[in-house]
């Protein structure tokens, strides 16, 4: 299973990178270099004997700026977006190690679009500042292992999903590049496949140089296209997790969910929806509460949910947020959450990759497909 959702994963990623590098030969690549300073934060109490010094490393971005061909492009301000080599040292050589990964990043300039005699004017000298969002998977040099490693109860697997999100802002500006600076914060889980799985939360400041790409100075502003107003997709996914103690059998768990969205803008859309779900981990541990036979039935989950999605082209960011309406056995509390990505496939057809979680900790990861009607 793990190899099924990194094969997903590393699909949707290749995919994304082609859909976005159909672009024609005047935005050429460029490349910023970042060393970078921070720390673990330690988001568990069991945590804090792992942070033992500042983590260290850096990050090389090998990125092009989109030529404004396609209305995504200028919806976004002409972002950014390319592939993101991070390496850092934890500053726990012996428990946490150290961790790689490989993303693609899309950098959102969060400047409103400067328009000329109906062109989108892009400056590469002035003011500007950016959000990042990565996607990709990551290595961990050291994993908990109950007879090497046994206090470091973060990662149960050396390959994990990776997650970043950064802030930028140009500094400087000069003929052969600039000098930029920024915040970071990089994720590294398996999603529960493989416990333990608390995850690892690094939290940096970096300087970058980036060089100069040749990028277009004006780009002509495109109609916005035709959107429906409503959204209405049913959807089954599931997934795999462990539970305590670590090292013993995968369990299955999945999820009928129906999303009714409004869609407000190009960009965005709210919906409500309900999701069944059915987690064949919970029953071996509500089994032994009582003496009564615990069936299936009884530890199926009807779950509300609020979600917003960002839509990028034929990809949507999907954040929400859940309710448990109907659970027997509260072993995880009221709450869950879901965030991930849905690509949709011709016009009704769509492929989801998501994670499930309650606050912090994650639940499992969810790879499924589903039927979109459009209104």
């Amino acid at each position: 299973m793990t190899a099924r959702i990194t094969l997903c994963l590393s699909f949707l990623l290749l995919r994304a990178m082609i859909v976005h590098a159909q672009l024609d030969s005047v935005p050429r690549w460029s490349f910023a270099l970042s060393p970078q300073l921070g720390f673990v934060i330690a988001h568990h109490e069991s945590m804090q004997h792992l942070i033992q010094g500042h983590s260290a490393g850096g990050h090389v971005y090998a990125k092009r700026q989109v030529d404004g061909s396609k209305y995504w492009h200028q919806a976004y301000n002409i972002p950014e977006h390319g592939v993101d080599f991070t390496f850092i040292s934890t500053g726990n050589p012996t428990q946490l190690g150290r961790q790689i990964s490989s993303s693609y990043m899309l950098n959102l300039p969060l400047l409103r679009k400067r328009v000329v005699d109906d062109n989108i004017q892009i400056s590469s000298t002035g003011f500007a500042h950016w959000l990042g969002l990565g996607l990709g998977m990551g290595y961990a040099t050291k994993r908990w292992d109950l007879e090497t490693n046994h206090q470091a109860a973060v990662l149960g697997s050396k390959l994990n999903v990776a997650i970043s999100i950064q802030y930028s802002t140009r500094l400087l500006a000069f003929n052969a590049g600039e000098l930029r600076a920024g915040l970071r914060i990089s994720h590294f889980s398996n999603g529960a496949f493989q416990l333990p799985n608390l995850g690892t939360n690094n939290a940096g400041v970096f300087l970058s140089y980036a060089s100069r790409s040749k990028s277009p100075s004006a780009v002509h502003i495109l109609a916005a296209p035709s959107h429906e107003r409503y959204l209405f997709s049913a959807g089954l996914v599931g997934g795999l997790k462990e539970i305590q103690p670590p090292t013993g059998r995968k369990y299955t768990a999945l999820v009928l969910s129906t999303l009714a969205e409004r869609r407000v803008s190009y960009k965005s859309a709210f919906g409500l929806g309900l999701d069944v779900l059915y987690d064949s981990s919970i029953r071996p541990q509500v089994q032994p509460r009582t003496d009564v036979v615990v069936t299936p039935i009884q530890v199926m989950q009807l779950g509300a949910v609020f979600s917003y999605s960002l839509f990028f082209d034929r990809f949507a960011l999907k954040i929400q947020q859940g309710y448990y309406l109907a659970d027997a056995w509260r072993l995880s509390g009221s709450l869950y959450h879901r965030v991930g990505l849905r690509y949709t496939i011709g016009r009704h057809m769509y492929a989801q990759l998501t994670l499930k979680t309650h606050f912090a900790k994650a639940d499992y990861g969810e790879v499924g497909i589903g039927y979109c009607f459009r209104k």
